[in-house]
């Protein structure tokens, strides 16, 4: 009987929100705003599921036929208080999959219940609340449609709706695992198109299982630091939202299996990077040889950091001290790269390419400069010294992986004099690695087409990576 009460209720409210309230709602708010208000309100099916329907199929069926309801609402514009005008994206149907999915997950394992809960609280309110405050009100945009007053939306709203989950179903979800728990939603509903139904139900939903099961102070370090890591590089525009989002992983990653000096290599050499790049562009600004900078993006910061980071999961699993100073030289000559090149930059000299045997413009891949070069070595030779003292190896460790990060810089200064892409401007005649220059697309002058600057990288970072582990295993 209780199941039929369930079904009752729950087709009852659902039709009740979409037909009634959307009706009342209708020439009083715009859409947007009429859309995401039922948004919200659509929690109170999960109350209803678990007043009635709980641990039975019947739980999973709610939102599979909601799957076929909304579908043909999007095709036939049957909800109309709920479907957008330009139909550009299935996000109904997206939510209902979604919700299908962790529910149907709770089914088979209960202990994913209350998770399920967690993870609708944030679909509804916090998905909700960040387009109820990001449409209606004016704010910085962080996304093609996302807003940074949508975003504190989202968190604050996830937060609070948290917190009364907690007090009425789960007691013992601490305060901290709300927060990160809300920042996560907050993060992945950047994410467009409607699937930010998924990104947010499916991230808190597995992290708050991992949360209440499985937390420890690695953890939720590894967790801080990488939430942290995005706020910080996402809204300094110094890396776009999915770039920022792999850093996210990349830095969890370090953490979590490598541990605090692991952690410690990662982000020191990022924030390295970070100031001397500011403070080559300073003075470059003050010399008037300011250059437009572009920012990092996914493939650049998975090509640099994606070997290294793969690396450092191994140490974890195996914990093999080869594998940890492995991960140091392969990140370690993505370092030196980006600060040799920003230093070699503020040289009063051309760059040489000793491989063409010229000078070249600055900032042409190939070029060496006596100052990039030198800041390379210094470099190389700290990076050794660390990647041996973190794990505990010898100083013979130390040498030799100074060697490989420093035979990494050399390796790809020359890919990038003698077989990287480059071209020529039409209108001024300059150089460049571009395919338009001067507002005009530039003209084929040497290299293979396809290997542009990220493909050097990722060579370079490969062969020498490759060579440094057959040394080690031959040795």
């Amino acid at each position: 009987m209780s199941i039929v009460i369930g079904y009752i209720l729950i087709f009852l409210y659902a039709f009740g929100l979409i037909f009634a309230v959307g009706k009342l709602l209708q020439g009083r708010v715009n859409l947007e705003t009429s859309r995401k208000i039922i948004h919200t309100m659509l929690f109170a099916i999960w109350v209803f599921i678990d007043l009635f329907l709980r641990d039975t199929v019947h739980q999973i069926i709610i939102p599979v036929v909601f799957i076929f309801l909304n579908a043909m609402s999007y095709k036939f514009k049957i909800y109309k208080s709920v479907e957008r005008e330009d139909g550009n994206h299935l996000g109904t149907v997206y939510f209902s999959i979604a919700v299908s999915v962790i529910m149907a997950l709770a089914y088979f394992f209960p202990e994913l219940y209350y998770p399920s809960g967690l993870a609708v609280c944030c679909l509804t309110f916090g998905d909700g609340f960040a387009a109820l405050i990001g449409y209606n009100t004016v704010s910085k945009k962080l996304c093609a449609h996302k807003s940074l007053n949508g975003f504190i939306a989202c968190a604050a709203a996830s937060a609070l709706s948290m917190l009364a989950f907690k007090a009425i179903y789960l007691p013992e979800i601490g305060l901290g695992a709300i927060a990160l728990l809300a920042v996560t939603a907050a993060i992945c509903e950047l994410i467009d198109f409607g699937l930010d139904n998924f990104t947010v139900t499916f991230s808190v939903f597995g992290l708050s299982y991992v949360l209440l099961c499985h937390a420890s102070a690695e953890l939720y370090t590894g967790l801080i630091a990488a939430v942290l890591v995005f706020l910080v590089v996402f809204f300094s525009r110094a890396i776009d939202y999915y770039g920022a989002l792999l850093s996210m992983l990349m830095v969890f990653s370090f953490s979590y299996c490598g541990s605090g000096r692991a952690l410690g290599f990662l982000l020191g050499s990022y924030f390295v990077i970070f100031f001397i790049s500011l403070a080559a562009k300073m003075l470059r600004k003050a010399r008037g040889q300011e250059k437009q900078s572009d920012k990092r993006g996914f493939w650049q910061i998975l090509i640099n950091g994606g070997i290294g980071t793969a690396l450092i999961i191994f140490y974890g699993i195996s914990g093999n001290k080869t594998f940890f100073l492995l991960s140091m030289i392969s990140i370690g000559g993505c370092f030196i790269d980006s600060v040799s090149s920003d230093v070699g930059t503020l040289s009063t000299k051309k760059p040489y390419d000793i491989f063409r045997r010229r000078y070249v413009e600055t900032g042409l891949s190939g070029g060496m400069s006596l100052l990039g070069t030198l800041s390379a070595l210094v470099s190389s030779v700290i990076i050794g010294l660390y990647a041996a003292w973190a794990p505990g190896l010898s100083w013979e460790y130390a040498l030799t992986a100074g060697a490989f990060v420093f035979l990494q810089s050399i390796a790809d200064s020359a890919l990038g004099s003698l077989v990287q892409v480059k071209y020529r401007c039409r209108v001024c005649g300059a150089v460049t690695e571009k395919k338009r220059h001067c507002d005009t697309e530039t003209e084929y002058l040497s290299g293979v087409k396809c290997i542009n600057n990220n493909a050097v990288n990722l060579i370079s970072s490969v062969a020498i990576t490759a060579l440094a582990a057959a040394f080690y295993l031959a040795f």
